[in-house]
């Protein structure tokens, strides 16, 4: 897996705040500045380490919000979203809406990863507020229809 991130830096915003705000989320980032034609740029990097990403989704308790953004955010092997640059310079994380002015992920499955997996733990499905084994309950669906398709047939 490989995490490509992006931030443009805007006019009124100090460039190294907004790499303070990516580096608070993914803090092994390798960053670069790449200066635009004007006179601000944006800061470009990639990470394989996500753990404080998936630190902060369960401290804040937001992990079913994660989850189906990550979702929404899917295009083949990869997923994209943005974060907010305020939220994330306080450390904590906010999904943005705003895709001219947050912080660009994409998380891009390598060629023999499953996107859904990758997902999965980093978002895990939760039962009130609790974390569940996913593939411990697919397992206790199949078996509960299996037992009713048996007793249909008795």
């Amino acid at each position: 897996m490989e995490v490509i991130i992006k931030a443009k830096v805007k006019p009124t915003e100090d460039k190294y705040k907004v790499k303070k705000a990516i580096l608070n989320i993914f803090p092994k980032a390798k960053l670069n500045f790449v200066k635009g034609e004007d006179e601000f740029g944006k800061w470009e990097g990639v990470t394989k380490n996500v753990e404080k990403f998936k630190e902060i989704l369960r401290r804040q308790a937001i992990l079913d919000t994660a989850r189906m953004v990550l979702e929404k955010g899917i295009m083949e092997s990869s997923t994209k979203f943005y974060l907010n640059k305020q939220a994330a310079y306080v450390g904590t994380v906010n999904f943005d809406i705003d895709t001219h002015g947050g912080i660009f992920v994409k998380i891009v499955a390598d060629k023999n990863e499953d996107i859904m997996k990758i997902i999965k733990d980093i978002a895990p499905r939760t039962k009130g507020g609790v974390i569940i084994n996913e593939d411990e309950l697919e397992t206790v669906e199949e078996t509960n229809n299996t037992e009713t398709e048996f007793k249909k047939s008795e």
